[in-house]
């Protein structure tokens, strides 16, 4: 069995050196906006998207070096692509979040004093931080190389990304009411633009 693009050098550094740089960037975002609410709204939907991505990461790098499966085709530009993906993720994670500013929370926590942000990467999608950890995981998936490596990093994104939606936009309309019903009606989409 030949080994996976991702664990040969030089590739090896690129992705390894990709993954750090997506753990900082959440953990600059820990560090900035991490404090825990008495009044969380939460329901471990913070845990399940650390689960979901930390096992859906790990099972999409130790797949293809336990397993035989499926190639994606085109194995370097795949691994490029899905190095530009992770970046591109971090870069939509970082800019949603300052856009919230302190709005920004780690767990679901709305307070009667939130407002409806609308500016930035809000006027496309309603949740685009949880747009670039997607699409950061689903990079991940693509530079692994293989279809079941795309496969199990989409699947476990898309159910706790969805988990958590729901979640957070049960919140926002119990919270905000007809504000969150307005900007709703304005950005019809949640995660992706066009798609869902």
């Amino acid at each position: 069995m030949a080994l996976p693009l991702y664990s040969q050098p030089p590739y090896l550094y690129v992705f390894l050196g990709s993954i750090g740089l997506w753990v900082v960037s959440d953990l600059s975002i820990g560090v900035r906006h991490g404090g825990q609410s008495d009044t969380t709204q939460d329901r471990w939907s913070k845990h399940v998207i650390g689960g979901a991505v930390s096992g859906g990461a790990l099972a999409a790098a130790l797949g293809p070096e336990l397993l035989s499966v499926p190639a994606l085709p085109r194995p370097v530009g795949t691994f490029w692509l899905g190095i530009g993906l992770v970046f591109v993720g971090i870069a939509i994670r970082q800019y949603a979040v300052w856009t919230l500013g302190e709005y920004f929370s780690l767990e679901v926590d709305i307070d009667e004093t939130d407002n409806v942000v609308t500016a930035g990467p809000y006027r496309w999608v309603r949740h685009p931080s949880y747009t670039g950890g997607f699409l950061s995981l689903v990079g991940l998936g693509v530079a692994s190389g293989t279809w079941m490596g795309l496969g199990v990093v989409t699947g476990a994104g898309l159910l706790a990304y969805g988990y958590r939606i729901r979640v957070e936009e049960r919140a926002l309309r119990e919270t905000l009411g007809e504000s969150y019903d307005e900007y709703t009606n304005q950005t019809p989409h949640r995660l992706l633009p066009g798609l869902w």
